[in-house]
Order: structure tokens, then sequence, then C-alpha cells
């Protein structure tokens, strides 16, 4: 959350009806380890208490918030030979993001410190983690129940909740992001404007960042993003999907990358990989009907899976879907959470909560451990070879779904025991269609 507008945010936190435990005023009174003290405490009891960001603000009134100015000046406080503001940063552990901002309201002079939680572990000064209860600064060793709790909560923080852009207005959000079609999707159609940013707000999408303005997460981005490459952190989270001539990577015809948001492309996305496998046309019923080389259920489980279940934070890579004429190959970031050996009967595991209950609401996965267990189904109906599965220590996962079926023959001459596998002709068992890659150079 950056500060843009640091008056109009000072009225909103003075409009609060007390000191809080993420909220502290004070007049012309510095020392620097009290002051250290207070950054640790307020910063662990925001995180308690869910609060986006803490404030130690000087110029205020404690008991009526009344805004009368200070003498302190934080840019030039020093501790010895050190400025005040590196002091700190140096003794705070993990190192946290404290914005300094000096500003006049009404003609008086204010000091800011907005502090953000340390999402990873409690925030320590000098060694020492302390936390604020009923507004006073206490040693947090003497409420182990507290944390207990902070280290609950710092431990499910997840990439999702960070926030990928500060200070848009309404306008800007429904420009960005495509609300619309995220929220047809949920079954929530023909919502005013009030009710769309009420039901953002609600899905922890967006926050409210206080200034009149609201901070949009990498969860909103990530599902309705108009453009990814918007946002630093994502912009290579896109999927990538390249088409090859021949069953080698020298032979590329088709490299295309996305550009939205998984949640408002995941329909585009599967139909485009579609139109790029191999497939043959049937009669059913009377129907001209499609039958793909492999089966559509298992090249959309194993996409999703893809998608959700990938290491965000992971940085310079993102799900990639190669379609060879044999086979395709789906990778994403991440080692597996669950050990290969167990996907198939596993229960359902993500480092993206959210992401993927979003995505089971949106009517792309099941969130009960099924999907692959269903793809694996539909390869064994189908009489094709099992997907080749990630190993459990690499970096990034890879599955390899094969449309060839093998043929054994005992090799004569050899061995009565040894078996060669060989691939049938692929000309000999499917007439393949296969359609042109779209014109469009962004298809999804």
């Amino acid at each position: 959350m950056a500060i843009v507008d640091p008056s109009r945010l000072l009225a909103s936190l003075c409009a609060e009806p007390r000191e809080s435990e993420w909220l502290e005023f004070k007049l012309n009174r510095f020392v620097p380890e009290d002051v250290g003290r207070y950054v640790s405490g307020l910063a662990n009891s925001a995180m308690l208490a869910g609060q986006e960001r803490a404030y130690l603000i000087f110029g205020v009134e404690d008991d009526t918030h009344e805004v009368v100015g200070t003498q302190v000046r934080l840019k030039e406080e020093k501790v010895g030979e050190q400025l005040f503001e590196q002091w700190l940063s140096r003794l705070l552990e993990p190192r946290i993001n404290l914005e300094f901002v000096a500003f006049e309201h009404e003609g008086r002079l204010v000091e800011m410190i907005a502090i953000d939680p340390g999402y990873i572990r409690p925030v320590r000064f000098k060694s020492e983690p302390f936390v604020r209860v009923n507004s006073v600064q206490q040693p947090l060793r003497d409420f182990p129940e507290r944390e207990r709790a902070l280290w609950a909560i710092t431990s499910r923080y997840s990439f999702e909740q960070g926030i990928a852009a500060t200070h848009l207005d309404k306008r800007d959000i429904l420009e960005r992001f495509d609300c619309d079609e995220l929220f047809s999707t949920l079954g929530l159609r023909r919502l005013s404007p009030a009710s769309v940013f009420d039901q953002l707000m609600m899905e922890g999408l967006i926050v409210d960042d206080r200034q009149g303005g609201y901070d949009v997460t990498n969860f909103l981005a990530i599902v309705a993003a108009k453009k990814l490459t918007e946002f630093p952190l994502l912009s290579r989270k896109a999927p990538r999907v390249i088409t090859y001539s021949e069953p080698n990577k020298m032979s590329g015809v088709d490299d295309v990358t996305g550009e939205r948001g998984y949640g408002v492309t995941f329909q585009r996305l599967l139909r485009y990989i579609l139109d790029r496998v191999p497939h043959k046309e049937v009669i059913v019923h009377g129907v001209r009907t499609k039958r793909f080389t492999i089966p559509e259920i298992a090249i959309r489980e194993f996409v999703a899976n893809a998608l959700i279940h990938q290491d965000l934070t992971s940085v310079g890579d993102g799900p990639r879907i190669e379609i060879f004429p044999d086979k395709i190959r789906i990778t994403n970031p991440g080692r597996p959470l669950i050990s290969p050996d167990r996907f198939i009967d596993a229960p359902s595991r993500s480092r993206n909560e959210k992401l993927a209950g979003l995505m089971r609401r949106l009517g792309f996965c099941e969130e009960r451990g099924s999907g692959v267990d269903r793809a694996v189904e539909a390869i064994e109906t189908a009489a094709l070879p099992p997907p080749q599965l990630p190993g459990s220590r690499r970096l990034y996962r890879r599955y390899d779904l094969r449309r060839e079926t093998v043929r054994r023959n005992v090799e004569r001459g050899a061995n009565s025991g040894l078996l060669s596998a060989r691939p049938t002709s692929v000309r000999s068992r499917v007439h393949d269609e296969q359609r042109k890659p779209s014109s469009s150079p962004r298809a999804f």
C-alpha cells in the first residue's frame, strides 16, 4: 500500500474511535529504543488483527485525536552517527517495509511511519518480539497464546494476499480487470456498480487503502486481469502454448503467450489447446463428433492442475503447454507438494488455496484430489500409455500425455524373456485432422 494522500489517510485514522493494537498517536516524545519496540509491537498486532498496515503517528493527541503538530523530524533524527531510519531498519528482523512520511495537515506538521507486518514470522526489535495488548506495549513472550496465533497466521500467508497495484479508483479497476466476466461465471449476474466493489472486497480481491482508492491483490490480478504483463510479479505467469510439427523442439510452428487472468481465460485456453491437438471425426447417433487422440478430460485436468498448483513466487517462469504430434507436455514451476507416487489417491492439497477455491467455484476444478484420478481413468479407457509424472525433487513439474499405443513384440533371435516396446504407426491408427493455428496473436 503506497501513501499517496497522507492528509486523507490521517483523517481516516483520526476517525477511529480510539487508539488500537495497530494504531498509535504521539506528540513530541521521541526515544529511538521506544520507537523500535513500538514498530515491532504494531507490526505483530496488525498481523493478528488482519490489518494490511500499522501506523505510528507523531503530531496527534491520543485522547481527542486532534491534530496539533509535532517537533519530531524523523528523517533528520540520528542515533549516534547513523540516521534513525537506517538504524531502525538494521535492528528489525525480518526486514519489513517501513514508509516514513512527513506532511502538513491544516498547517501543522505530522510525521507518520506506516508499518507492514512481518508476513513470514513475528517482527523482532533487537532480537525481542513485542505485541500490543489493549494499546499497551508488551513482550510477546509474556503472551504465549498470541505468539502461537501469530506463528499460525504468518505460516498461512500466501502470495495471493500480496499487493499487485496500489491506489486504483473504481474506474481503473473496471478498465483493467474483467470483473463482469468473472462474476458472470460465478453466477453473479447484473450486479450494480456498488455491488461489484462490495463483492470484490468480500472476496479479498481488493483492499480499501483509506485514501479514497483501492489496493488490488495478486489474487484479483491472477484470476481477472486483462493484461497480466501490467503487473511485474505476474508478468511471466500467463500460460504459454507452443505447437511443434515434429516430435522434437526444433520444429516449432506456433508460440503464443496468453494475456488474461486464469479465471476469465481458462475456457479460451482449453479451446485454443484442443484446436491444435490431433483429432478425428466420428458419427455418434447420426451426429458428427470430434474425438481427440488424447482425451479432452485428461488435457483439462492436467492444465488446470498446472495453473492452480504452481509456485507463484517462482521468478522468471510460468505454466507452459507444448503440443507435439505424439504427445502433450505440461510444465509448471514448483516442487510437488505430494509425492508423485501418491498423485492418484492423495487428498487435495494446494499451495495457492485462495486460487484453488475460486477456480472450484468457477467450475474449473473440484478441489477433491480427484483430478489426476479422473485424467488417468480417461487415459486408461482410451488404451493410451500412462502419463509421465515428475520426480519429487525437481524444482518444476512436468506431465507428458502421450497419444501412441504401445505394441509389444518378442524380438526374434533374442532371449524369450525380453520384450521390445514399439509404437504403432500414427497414420495407421487414425486419420488426424488438425486446425490451422489461429491467426490471432493473442488467442486467450
